[in-house]
């Protein structure tokens, strides 16, 4: 019922691609978010810590008395301090401290033009407890303007107060050695810095959870309505010693066995899928560059020929003539573009290494080469080598950049289509086959390449996590087989491949331009 309700184009948002999108996406980006954290953090700490001055503060606690007299007679007095006396100090005393009278003395006393402080004076109530607190850069000078109030206070004061003085109750030894005031340079420094990490990451977040590509088989029904005709695992070669080890093809004996039991599934289904429409020609492509369109071509071509199938590749990028390079071949060699232009002056097929497969590719590449592929000779040329061959199959350029491929995809009787996993939009892939389709080709279907495992199905962490585990049990069986394979009755033929390639020169050289 959902595979009915789910028309081409659409698709839906998988929890778990997302996550695995984030971090994939966290893992090439994070660094660069990290860098400018750090740059972002530490722009922060030196300024803030160029701007941080230190603040010290010393108090002493003290008593203030004001003495009153209160006659009962012409021979006796004595002093007192009521209730009134001081509630009046209390009111009084912080604007004592900060009277010009007092900062004159204050000044005169330091021999100083500018306090180098700031002085606050606080009561207790009810009592005539007084705390005086200085604040100042230099925990000297604040220890010094301490020291001098108390000293100048009761001269301050006795105009206001009358005869008034002080008893020290607690006061500081020496200066202040702590600041009052912290260094937050550190702190906000790492504030800023994790502010910006947040940031990156839910930025990632979004474009994890805007990024359409494909993952899963399903993915491509929802998408394009194809069938995927085989899940092709990513592999990661060993550097050797040897550079003929790192060619990516099913006679690599350190190829493993899940690829090329893949590769032989393609196979399987693509021989009886043409072969019950008697179809020849298979024209690989892709959406974009290295989503492996060539190693697929490459591989599906050794896999029919181990098979004693008379089969050639072309390589039908003639923008970018790479298969040589791929399979291990150096000699040089004209290719396509020089048949189809009639300049050929070194053609040849060339004899792909420990296999029946014979190769047809150049070395020299072409900006422009629509006409070359629109014309009658490349025409001419496939018919020749129908009449001569089991299965020609085309390595064209990838469809959603290149008018190519469409303009080649109608001299063939099929075209299969390689997506590589979470590389090229779904927009783009979308894009690219509707055009293949609109010219006329034949799409039979598509390969999912470079997949994960447990990711072919449905998606990250689905139920068909071990899905490869058949190619790596079963592939074994023949995996030897490959490059090893009895000799085909055309392995050893050099006058029959000798005969192909003079006809093809010799189409090259008749053929009608018309």
């Amino acid at each position: 019922m959902d595979e009915q309700k789910t028309r081409p184009g659409m698709t839906t948002v998988n929890f778990s691609v997302v996550m695995h999108n984030f971090f994939a996406a966290a893992r090439r980006l994070l660094w660069l978010f990290v860098l400018l954290a750090a740059l972002v953090g530490g722009l922060t700490y030196y300024r803030t810590d160029a701007t941080y001055i230190p603040q010290y503060s010393t108090s002493a606690v003290f008593m203030v008395r004001a003495n009153y007299a209160a006659t009962t007679d012409i021979l006796s007095s004595s002093n007192y301090m009521d209730k009134s006396a001081t509630q009046m100090l209390a009111a009084t005393f912080p604007y004592v401290i900060q009277s010009e009278t007092t900062q004159a003395l204050l000044r005169q006393y330091l021999h100083a033009d500018v306090i180098n402080g700031s002085i606050s004076a606080t009561t207790t109530a009810d009592t005539a407890l007084f705390t005086l607190t200085v604040t100042s850069t230099d925990p000297h000078a604040a220890y010094d303007i301490l020291k001098a109030t108390i000293a100048v206070y009761p001269n301050a004061a006795s105009s206001i107060l009358g005869d008034t003085q002080i008893h020290i109750i607690n006061e500081p030894a020496a200066p202040p050695t702590v600041p009052i005031s912290q260094n937050t340079a550190q702190k906000t420094a790492l504030a800023y810095a994790g502010l910006v990490l947040l940031v990156g990451l839910f930025l990632i977040f979004l474009l994890s959870l805007s990024r359409r590509t494909v993952h899963s088989a399903d993915d491509l029904r929802k998408l394009v309505n194809l069938k995927c005709m085989s899940y092709i695992p990513s592999i990661k070669l060993k550097k050797h010693s040897s550079k003929e080890r790192l060619h990516l093809t099913i006679t690599n004996p350190n190829i493993s066995a899940s690829f090329t039991e893949s590769i032989r599934n393609l196979r399987v289904k693509l021989i009886k899928y043409m072969d019950d429409r008697r179809q020849q020609v298979l024209l690989i492509t892709s959406t974009m560059p290295n989503e492996g369109k060539s190693t697929i071509a490459t591989n599906l071509a050794l896999s029919l020929a181990s098979e004693g199938k008379r089969v050639i590749l072309i390589d039908g990028d003639l923008r970018k003539q790479a298969l040589k390079a791929s399979i291990g071949i150096n000699e040089p060699s004209d290719g396509l573009a020089e048949i189809l232009q009639n300049s050929a002056k070194n053609f040849r097929l060339l004899q792909v290494p420990g296999s029946s497969l014979v190769l047809l590719s150049g070395d020299v590449t072409y900006g422009q080469p629509q006409a070359l592929l629109d014309s009658p000779r490349m025409k001419q040329v496939i018919e020749l080598l129908r009449e001569r061959m089991d299965y020609i199959i085309i390595d064209a350029p990838p469809a959603g950049i290149l008018s190519d491929a469409a303009t080649m995809a109608k001299y063939t009787d099929a075209v299969l289509y390689v997506v590589r996993q979470d590389l090229a939009a779904t927009t783009q892939i979308l894009s690219s086959i509707q055009s293949l389709s609109s010219s006329g080709a034949n799409l039979v279907g598509c390969v999912l390449n470079k997949t994960q495992v447990g990711t072919t199905r449905t998606g990250y962490g689905s139920k068909y996590g071990n899905s490869y585990g058949y190619g790596y049990n079963y592939g074994y069986k023949y995996a030897a087989g490959y490059g090893r394979h009895d000799k085909s009755k055309y392995n050893n033929d050099a006058a029959e491949y000798e005969l192909l390639t003079r006809e093809l020169h010799d189409a090259a050289e008749h053929g009608s331009d018309e």
